[in-house]
């Protein structure tokens, strides 16, 4: 695979192409890129025809072992690739240690092994172990064994650092250790991690709460490389993040506000949409008998075809079609968000984007 960037300049915004991918050579993503979240391979809600309906553009999926532990040994009997086995061959994929949407337990780390959990349980991985289920599981891109805890000691940080991913937690000197050790080795680029448990308390964090460290980590990073940051940050953080040169996210914030009953509506234009806020609870009585769509410009099938009461309905009965239905709504707005980051850096308007974006969102946020 190769990254190519439009500038290498620090801590700004910029667009780039992921290209020559060994499996499928012919695709290319351009940057900052949304990584789409699956459980498993597939996308949470939406079958593949579905998803394909969503979306015809290629993309990039995210996939984590918490959710694919228990399919190892299936695949290595039928002597298949993930992506095979899962019937998602024509996506490229992305492997991560942790599931970005599940708190990741604290304090049950050994010194030569990364504990990993899913539903059966606690599951410990070393360097050796880790590799034979990427020779197993055949991903396009994978992230290497790190352990990312941001409330490790001191001492834990250090031998965090050893696993090939910039950690540090919140503490800036073992950033930079992390950084020295890792910037001369031949990786495609650096996932920044350590700065979260994962899970939907992810969306929650504030900009001020991790600007200092994300500043000082991509100073100290290879301007060429690809800079990963993952995890459900809210779409304010995105930006912020994205104004200082990071490249690719997941969409694990649509999938927590689906899971939430909660439509985005940020995209709006409120001069001339009924919408006045960033998101919509289907949940509340007032939707019962309002047969307006979710937002009356938007183009994705849930908003052509189905209103807020019928939602306001299937969310009310517990029909599995309600989560379908806004997962594809929500899916369809945070690949427009993206289209619309990429357009904007192209025609140097990103700050006047960013700045609409912001005040779309209560002060609070």
């Amino acid at each position: 695979m190769k990254f190519i960037l439009d500038s290498l300049t620090h801590c700004t915004p910029r667009i780039g192409t992921l290209k020559e991918f060994e499996r499928l050579p012919n695709i290319i993503f351009e940057t900052p890129l949304l990584l789409i979240y699956t459980k498993r391979g597939s996308v949470p809600h939406l079958t593949k025809d579905v998803f394909k309906m969503v979306t015809k553009q290629q993309h990039l999926l995210s996939i984590s072992l918490p959710s694919t532990l228990k399919i190892e040994n299936n695949i290595k009997e039928l002597n298949v690739s993930f992506a095979e086995f899962v019937s998602m061959k024509e996506y490229i994929n992305f492997l991560s240690i942790q599931d970005p949407t599940e708190v990741t337990p604290s304090g049950f780390q050994q010194a030569d092994s990364i504990s990993v959990w899913s539903r059966t349980g606690k599951k410990l991985f070393t360097a050796d172990k880790y590799m034979d289920l990427v020779e197993v599981f055949e991903p396009d891109l994978y992230v290497a064994l790190c352990d990312g805890n941001m409330h490790n000691s001191e001492k834990r940080l250090s031998k965090a650092m050893d696993r090939r991913a910039v950690e540090g937690g919140y503490n800036l000197k073992v950033r930079e250790e992390s950084v020295e050790y890792l910037k001369n080795k031949p990786f495609a680029g650096y996932v920044i991690d350590g700065l979260h448990d994962n899970g939907p308390d992810v969306k929650n964090i504030k900009w001020e709460q991790i600007e200092n460290v994300i500043q000082h980590t991509i100073k100290l990073l290879p301007a060429d490389k690809l800079r990963v940051c993952l995890g459900c940050w809210n779409p304010l953080v995105i930006l912020e993040l994205i104004n200082l040169g990071i490249d690719i996210f997941d969409s694990t914030y649509p999938y927590i506000i689906t899971d939430r009953s909660e439509a985005l509506i940020f995209l709006c234009d409120h001069n001339s949409c009924k919408n006045t806020s960033y998101i919509l609870t289907i949940s509340q009585k007032r939707y019962a008998d309002d047969f307006s769509p979710i937002c009356q410009y938007c183009q994705c099938l849930t908003c052509k075809n189905h209103t807020r009461a019928y939602l306001h309905h299937l969310h009310v009965t517990k029909e599995l079609l309600g989560m379908v239905l806004l997962m594809i709504h929500n899916t369809h707005h945070y690949l427009e968000f993206f289209n619309a980051i990429r357009q904007s850096i192209k025609d140097n308007t990103f700050s006047q984007f960013r700045e609409k974006i912001n005040s779309m969102f209560p002060k609070e946020y």
